[in-house]
């Protein structure tokens, strides 16, 4: 008698928000995030009330086959749309890195590279090789290292541990990723200690990155209003030179804003 599998199969979900007449934009979301969560809320909010038809893509959270699973549903979405505006989100970045389709990509955070230190430079390779997809291995995210205005609801929401399976998987589409496409512009905080800073500027040209102020999520941040405004105008078509002098990474207060606080 043959045995079934009973590994749960990754599944991509996608939500649409705003007008459907409006200009269509997908929205790839990172790991762990949800459109319901209340930061990613207030993006996808703030996007519709721009004029974006935003496509919502959530990512499955312990996926063993990167194209299959991740790259192919998602490719597949887009060009059944004819969607041409891609923004994404650390996980969301590295898979929009590889759908191959003549779009513009906005990547935010994007996950090019894992940041390590310590130990967990010896043992996390090692880790990576059991055959298992049981999420065994801590993810190490701290509510800190997401931005300020992240609900500890938002956190509590998403995986505490990430599988061997799944990292293995991660590293082999960063190992991967496709030469960087010169219309495409990437913002970074120098200060994430979720993926690696370094990893992202190795990929990125000088004239396609833009630097924020704030945590790995932007859209948790204090600096959010800020900064959505500068993504905005790249979504918009602005390249990276004339969004650094605007100025990503200025302090929220120089526009007047008040930025809003967290309530658990």
């Amino acid at each position: 008698m043959r045995l079934r599998s009973r590994r749960r199969r990754p599944t991509v979900r996608v939500t649409q928000h705003g007008d459907p007449g409006d200009d269509d934009l997908l929205f790839v979301l990172g790991w762990g995030n949800k459109p319901g969560h209340r930061s990613v809320e207030w993006l996808l909010d703030r996007l519709t009330y721009e004029g974006y038809h935003v496509h919502a893509v959530e990512l499955p959270t312990n996926g063993w086959e990167f194209e299959r699973q991740y790259v192919s549903p998602v490719r597949a979405y887009a060009v059944d749309r004819d969607i041409d505006l891609v923004l994404s989100h650390s996980t969301g970045g590295l898979v929009a890195a590889h759908l191959d389709l003549a779009v513009r990509n906005v990547f935010v955070s994007p996950w090019w590279g894992t940041a390590v230190s310590g130990l967990a430079t010896l043992f996390l390779p090692l880790i990576s090789r059991l055959p298992t997809t049981k999420a065994v291995v801590p993810s190490g995210i701290s509510r800190d290292d997401l931005g300020e205005l992240k609900l500890a609801a938002e956190l509590a929401d998403a995986p505490d541990n990430a599988s061997p399976a799944f990292l293995r998987m991660i590293r082999g589409a960063q190992e991967s990723l496709p030469p960087f496409s010169s219309d495409d512009v990437v913002f970074v905080s120098l200060s994430d200690r979720v993926v690696d800073v370094r990893a992202i500027g190795d990929r990125t040209p000088a004239a396609n990155l833009v630097p924020y102020d704030g945590g790995h999520e932007f859209f948790a941040s204090e600096g959010r209003e800020r900064t959505l405004s500068t993504v905005l105008d790249a979504l918009d078509g602005a390249d990276a030179s004339s969004l650094r002098v605007n100025g990503a990474d200025a302090p929220d207060s120089a526009d007047g804003t008040e930025p809003p606080r967290p309530t658990d």
